[in-house]
C-alpha cells in the first residue's frame, strides 16, 4: 500500500472554488480510479490551507490517478486557484 499526504495553499478568496474542484476530483477518483482505496480533503487550521490523505494499493495505481482523464480536465482548474504546486510526502508504512 501507498500512503500519501498531499499540502496545499489556496489563493485567499478561491477557497469555494476551490472546494467544489476538490469534491469534483475527489467524487471522480473514488468511482474511476482503480486501486484507490482513500481520497480525502481536510481544510486545516492555517488560512487558505488543505490537506489531502490519499491511499493506494500500488504506486502503479498512484500513477496512473495522475494521468486519468478526469485530472487532466480539472487540474488547470485547480491551479488557478492556487499560488504554487502541491507539495507532496509519501510515506510507507513500518509494519
Amino acid at each position: 500500500m501507498i500512503d500519501v499526504v498531499v499540502t496545499q495553499r489556496v489563493n485567499a478568496g478561491m477557497e469555494e472554488a476551490f472546494e467544489a474542484i476538490a469534491r469534483q476530483v475527489t467524487s471522480n477518483t473514488l468511482s474511476q480510479d482503480e486501486g484507490c482505496l482513500r481520497y480525502e480533503w481536510y481544510r486545516a487550521e492555517a488560512p487558505q490551507t488543505y490537506i489531502l490523505i490519499e491511499r493506494w494499493t500500488d504506486q502503479a495505481a498512484a500513477q496512473a490517478h495522475l494521468k486519468a482523464g478526469h485530472m487532466a480536465a480539472l487540474m488547470p482548474r485547480i491551479m488557478e486557484c492556487v499560488p504554487e504546486k502541491f507539495s507532496v510526502m509519501r510515506l510507507t508504512r513500518i509494519e
